[in-house]
């Protein structure tokens, strides 16, 4: 199941990627120019599988995370509490809550 969530993002993580860091854009995130069903192809090759992909806008690069799926309305909120990044920032955002069969 996958469910997308606009204007939203979990506090920081260490982001996740490939353990050979191919399509890796700087020490975190990945190419921008790579697509949704790519992104989630990735994800599901690694073995420790992400559940959250991030967009932060669409010329940002693809981040993914893994949050406890219990967790992830309250971390949503701690964030949005934090404002940080700025609800300027965040409104720019596209969150997929991916649920692994």
């Amino acid at each position: 199941m996958l469910q997308k969530r606009l204007g939203v993002d979990i506090l920081w993580r260490d982001d996740l990627h490939p353990e050979n860091r191919e399509y890796c854009v700087g020490k975190a995130g990945l190419d921008k120019t790579l697509t949704l069903v790519q992104i989630i192809e990735i994800a599901y090759s690694m073995k420790e599988k992400p559940n959250i992909i991030i967009k932060a806008g669409p010329n940002a690069k693809w981040y993914l995370k893994k949050c406890d799926p219990r967790l992830i309305d309250s971390e949503i909120e701690r964030n949005a509490n934090a404002r940080c990044p700025t609800p300027e920032q965040t409104a720019r955002r596209t969150m997929w809550i991916i649920e692994w069969d």
